[in-house]
């Protein structure tokens, strides 16, 4: 039994001795990037929210247009579909469960430049300059394909650096099980598309782990250097998309701050390191918001002002929240939701990650985890309430993925303060929990596949005669879900009784 003055600093202990966990920064990248590139090819072109649009920024930004006119840049051909109502919108097929994506036609060859439309124009520049490099040696559909399967690297690598880091620190249990648990079929689709709100989970992930990494731990060696760069990076990225990212940045530092004791703030304000890391991070925080608050970037309101009572808006919002949760799983395949298990799986999964740690946790991650709990519930109707008259009904779930993300991490952690499991019924309960995770994702994937393959809800029909097929095929790439998914599930169920065996490890004396 740990002492209590140790125990009220277990985390805070510097850790030197540390070896990079290649095993695991592998693992966790090589699965997550093969779960993304599944989604990436199993999803026709353009049948992500908005990614019609993020392939033109994407394109243009690349090539020197960071500002264009308006709605409109100077984007290559064939980023256009022929016939659509606008330029890059698959319209034969959504919502119409009597056509699949073979009424779409493919997109035009060509590379030069015409002018396109694109509602991405205010979002920050730094996600497009990076996805939108293959659109300079690649044209036509594989240029699209490509761009998603880039994006989905980026965040798998961020999610391999924030598993990374969370190993790292002692005593941890909960924390990378409750991140586990919330990456959810959506958080997949997203990023395996030209979608910047994909990366924009990952990131916020990350860039929470690092800076707990920075503050509470006080590394040396490699994994001050790893932490530091993952914290930039992340800042960039996180930031680099919609600006309403810049509000997780805030979160993530104030929940830092938070658990921070007296002895973690004079032994961080001494290091050279921190103002170094500070110091980016200001300038990347500065020049986002420069960017954001651009008369260009103003919000348009639409013609005419939208009718109704800002007070019902707010009340309908707040009414809707576990709808939105149910959003989280699978909204935006186009046309299509979920088999009722996924949804009702991850509302149930979202309704504990939010309720065990504030019951059952200890220590200031506790009450983080509050807070990031009441955020979580209160951004949306507060930015559908700011927005309403200007544009509507704007507000979808996959816009707050990031917060739930870091209200899991804190979450875990103050579960891990707490000392629960340790016990054979823990491990099995989590295992049951792992299988049921596993089989969600599997039967989202495979209902999506099917959804475009034919018209009929066939499996059949879906397997052996589709009417669409995509890169791969249908039977290949629920075969490669499958085998990924049941390789990701028996890596952590073999880890389960050794992880939760470990005795908790002695504090080292604070670093005076």
């Amino acid at each position: 039994m740990n002492h209590p003055a140790a125990s009220a600093t277990a985390i805070t202990a510097p850790r030197t001795a540390l070896r990079f966990p290649w095993r695991l920064f592998s693992a966790t990248f090589v699965l997550l990037f093969g779960l993304m590139t599944a989604w990436s090819l199993a999803t026709p072109l353009y049948a992500v929210p908005d990614e019609a649009s993020h392939a033109v920024r994407a394109a243009t930004a690349v090539r020197g247009e960071i500002v264009g006119q308006g709605s409109t840049f100077q984007a290559p051909r064939y980023l256009t579909i022929p016939g659509a109502q606008n330029p890059g919108k698959v319209s034969c097929y959504a919502g119409r469960f009597d056509r699949t994506p073979a009424c779409a036609k493919d997109p035009e060859t060509g590379a030069e430049l015409q002018n396109t439309l694109s509602s991405a124009g205010t979002n920050s520049p730094v996600y497009y300059l990076a996805v939108g490099l293959p659109s300079l040696l690649l044209e036509g559909a594989p240029a699209l394909y490509a761009m998603r399967i880039l994006s989905a690297a980026l965040t798998a690598l961020l999610f391999a650096a924030a598993a990374t880091l969370l190993w790292c620190l002692p005593r941890r249990r909960w924390a990378p099980l409750l991140g586990l648990a919330v990456v959810t079929p959506q958080v997949l689709f997203l990023s395996g598309s030209i979608n910047p709100n994909g990366i924009e989970v990952a990131s916020s992930g990350s860039l929470l782990v690092s800076l707990l990494v920075l503050a509470l731990i006080r590394p040396s060696g490699w994994l001050l250097w790893f932490s530091g760069t993952t914290a930039v990076v992340s800042t960039l990225l996180v930031t680099g998309g919609r600006s309403l990212a810049l509000l997780w940045v805030v979160l993530a530092t104030g929940a830092v701050i938070t658990v921070m004791s007296r002895l973690d703030w004079r032994a961080l304000l001494r290091r050279t390191s921190t103002w170094v890391v500070v110091g980016l991070l200001a300038i990347i925080c500065l020049g986002q918001l420069y960017w954001f608050t651009r008369p260009e970037n103003a919000v348009r309101p639409t013609s005419t002002s939208v009718a109704g009572s800002r007070l019902q808006v707010a009340q309908n919002m707040l009414e809707a929240t576990v709808a939105y949760w149910r959003q989280m799983a699978g909204q935006g395949v186009v046309d299509y939701g979920m088999q009722e298990l996924v949804p009702s799986f991850w509302t149930a999964i979202i309704f504990a990650v939010c309720l065990l740690p504030v019951v059952l946790g200890r220590g200031r991650q506790r009450w983080v985890t509050l807070g990031l709990v009441i955020v979580f519930i209160l951004v949306p109707v507060v930015t559908q309430v700011a927005l309403w008259r200007q544009v509507g009904d704007v507000w979808q779930g996959r816009y707050i993925l990031a917060v739930l993300l870091m209200l899991a991490i804190t979450g875990g952690l103050a579960l891990d303060r707490a000392a629960l499991g340790g016990t054979r019924r823990t491990v099995s309960a989590l295992r049951a929990v792992l299988i049921l995770l596993a089989v969600g994702q599997l039967v989202a994937f495979a209902t999506v596949v099917r959804r475009y393959a034919v018209v009929d809800s066939s499996w059949i029909d879906a397997l052996f005669r589709p009417s669409w097929l995509p890169p791969g095929g249908t039977i290949g790439l629920i075969l490669l879900m499958t085998v990924l998914l049941a390789l990701g599930a028996v890596l952590v169920w073999r880890s389960l009784p050794g992880w939760f065996a470990e005795q908790d490890e002695p504090a080292a004396p604070p670093v005076r």
